[in-house]
């Protein structure tokens, strides 16, 4: 096996130390200099992997999403094709544990502010929400053999779907008590499972 490059150790590093500030301090706060300062290097060495703020913006926002799809897919990697497997994604998309975790992050929230008025980011948001919704367009397609439902009807379900987590951790991190994020979570998912016509305990109504 051959050795990581430096940009494989660098580049990391750097946007594990501006994700830190980010969700300690803010976006306006995390500065080149900043990141500089906490990892002990030149500025111009974080110039040398990002060419500005804005470019360590775009990949942290990146490997955000990712890392929450990683964890989608492996919650329901062992399930097979079907409303079980759907309902898993359901029940990891607005549950606690790890989820709460990534569904907490102020970075996240700062690039969604940030996309109000920066067109890259905007185009970012919907590439990733494009990509989140074939995701659940997917898995809701699963279930067409015994649901009979139209291609239409399953996008307007995926994207009904993604408001609805949308507003769940939007709501849950404004209030920000561990109990009602449970709380507020569980009763998503019985709303999120009476759509697709399956009980909250059991798969079938």
């Amino acid at each position: 096996m051959g050795r990581k490059s430096i940009d494989d150790i660098r580049k990391p590093q750097i946007l594990e130390h501006f994700r830190k500030v980010v969700n300690e301090e803010g976006i306006h706060k995390a500065s080149v200099v900043k990141i500089a300062k906490n990892m002990g290097v030149s500025p111009n060495l974080v110039l040398h992997y990002f060419s500005s703020k804005e470019a360590i913006v775009a990949e942290l926002f990146d490997l955000i999403m990712d890392q929450y799809f990683s964890h989608l897919s492996q919650a329901i990697s062992s399930v097979p094709n079907g409303p079980l497997r759907l309902k898993t994604l359901i029940k990891t998309m607005f549950g606690s544990g790890k989820n709460r975790e990534l569904l907490s992050e102020k970075s996240y929230y700062a690039f969604y502010y940030l996309s109000l008025f920066n067109e890259q980011m905007r185009f970012q948001f919907n590439r990733k929400y494009s990509q989140f919704t074939s995701i659940l367009i997917s898995e809701i397609e699963s279930c067409i053999p015994s649901k009979g439902v139209s291609k239409v009807d399953v996008t307007r379900q995926a994207e009904l779907l993604l408001a609805m987590f949308e507003g769940f951790t939007f709501k849950a991190n404004i209030i920000n008590i561990s109990e009602y994020f449970d709380e507020f979570g569980d009763y998503f998912i019985e709303k999120a499972c009476i759509l697709f016509q399956y009980d909250h305990d059991g798969i079938n109504k």
